[in-house]
């Protein structure tokens, strides 16, 4: 057998295959068990070094090289880890996944992916039932940055004339996804203007009329209101409500990124942190941060169905037929992508196999941590909270009575650094008015405040460590 037929034999992928599962069930029971290494840190270099002499040496079965990867990388389903907004995917979707790899049906073209292209329209009438967009539309698309870029240039499209220098205009806690859009569109730094915020790291909305006046002295016609659900650094929810009354006042589109915090539309109880987000003319909701589904998979929906082709119509006669009614059927018509994954299996499995339930469980879960969590820093000064968690994001830092607010700075960031490199836990680190605090995103369902306790009790030794390191 050559390598040719080597590569593409089915016993060897079914014998092959079991293994790997086998792999990754052992790694999921390991995890949940807290066993081993969140992070089993090493510096880049090293690991660029380590990788370089493994892929340098004879060749090596796939599940020797994949227990390999297992062993050396950070461990999403232990229970402490509290990291970045990135979900412990469900096994189910994972099969999905699999399956979605192996069938590589690019989703451009309805006849290249008929059952993705059909599951993807029932998850987005889904979920645009959720948002109250009754009669919506929309599309997935690789991540919450190509699904922001995506609405804000169907605004623009809609709202501007030919050429017009536009303004899109967004809290200063607004993901920079929003930023990075506006350089997209041609916009530059004069094409976003940023709203403080207040205590709570909610957008100023009373400001908002001032964010017109200062589009307007750089020349630009604000288009777009981005109202965040929730914010990336404090979970905050933007008052959306009030940005929809602004929206209407000035006839601007109201752009909701929910990439993280729109979830909640899954959850009765949840859902009054989104009140008014049926208002808005488009909206991005990620699967992969709190609805449990391997990255990447992002809604992106409009109020109104014919708002979803505005930002991409190019004709290809070769793929899409001319005059074609069923607008759903062929998605390349309306995405940057052309060979898109077919993402909607993984949502589409997780749904099959356990409806709702499963992600309203997951949501009351994570959301009842976060308010644990907050209790838990208030009882154990010298932590603080920076603000009451809305979401399953929660900002603190130990603030010891003798330290300044620089040294308490870099206190709170060599601890960080100690906890994580020694890799019992996995936490990150934001700066807000211009100070450092830790930040955990509780996005394991089963971490407990047990495990929260002991990562406080982990982090005061590291600080006490540094406090008494004489200063340099």
């Amino acid at each position: 057998m050559n390598a040719l037929e080597k590569a593409f034999d089915p016993e060897r992928f079914r014998a092959e295959g079991h293994r790997v599962v086998d792999l990754l069930a052992d790694m999921l029971r390991s995890e949940a068990a807290g066993e081993a290494a969140v992070l089993p840190w090493a510096s880049p270099e090293d690991e660029l070094a380590h990788w370089e002499g493994r892929m340098a040496g004879p060749p090596q079965p796939p599940s020797d090289f994949i227990a390999e990867v297992i062993a050396r990388s950070i461990k999403l389903h232990h229970p402490r880890y509290m990291g970045h907004q990135v979900c412990a995917p469900a096994p189910d979707s994972v099969l999905a996944g699999l399956a979605s790899e192996l069938l590589n049906n690019g989703m451009a073209v309805y006849e290249m992916g008929p059952a993705s292209n059909a599951l993807e329209q029932w998850i987005i009438r889904q979920t645009c039932g959720r948002i109250g967009f009754s009669n919506g539309d929309g599309f997935l698309t690789s991540g919450g940055t190509l699904g922001t870029l995506t609405a804000l240039l169907a605004a623009r499209s809609k709202m501007a004339a030919h050429g017009q220098e536009t303004a899109v205009i967004a809290s200063e806690e607004a993901h920079y996804c929003t930023a990075r859009a506006v350089e997209i569109m041609g916009g530059d730094r004069h094409g976003l203007v940023t709203v403080p915020v207040d205590d709570r790291f909610k957008m100023r909305t009373d400001l908002l009329r001032d964010a017109l006046e200062e589009a307007a002295r750089r020349g630009r016609r604000p288009v777009v209101l981005v109202a965040s659900a929730c914010s990336t650094s404090t979970g905050s929810y933007d008052d959306i409500g009030a940005c929809a009354d602004f929206c209407e006042r000035h006839g601007l589109w109201l752009h909701v990124d929910g990439a993280h915090g729109a979830a909640v539309a899954f959850h009765p109880g949840l859902r009054d942190r989104i009140a008014g987000i049926e208002r808005a003319h488009s909206v991005v909701l990620d699967f992969h941060k709190l609805l449990m589904t391997p990255a990447l998979a992002t809604a992106v929906m409009f109020r109104e169905p014919g708002d979803s082709w505005a930002a991409f119509h190019q004709q290809a006669r070769y793929l899409f037929k001319e005059g074609d009614s069923d607008s759903w059927k062929d998605s390349g018509r309306r995405t940057l992508e052309c060979t898109k994954l077919g993402m909607s299996l993984k949502i589409a499995a997780l749904w099959r196999a356990s409806g709702e339930e499963v992600f309203r469980e997951h949501l009351a879960a994570v959301h009842a941590l976060a308010k644990d969590f907050a209790a838990i820093l208030r009882s154990r000064p010298p932590f603080e909270v920076v603000v009451e968690p809305e979401s399953n994001i929660v900002c603190f830092r130990l603030n010891p009575p003798s330290c300044d607010d620089r040294t308490a700075d870099a206190l709170n960031a060599r601890a960080r650094r100690e906890v994580v490199e020694s890799g019992g836990f996995y936490i990150v680190q934001t700066v807000l008015r211009g100070r450092t605090w830790l930040r955990a995103a509780l996005m394991n369902p089963f971490t407990t405040p047990r495990d929260l306790s002991a990562m406080l009790d982990a982090l005061e030794v590291a600080a006490s460590v540094h406090e008494t390191e004489p200063s340099r």
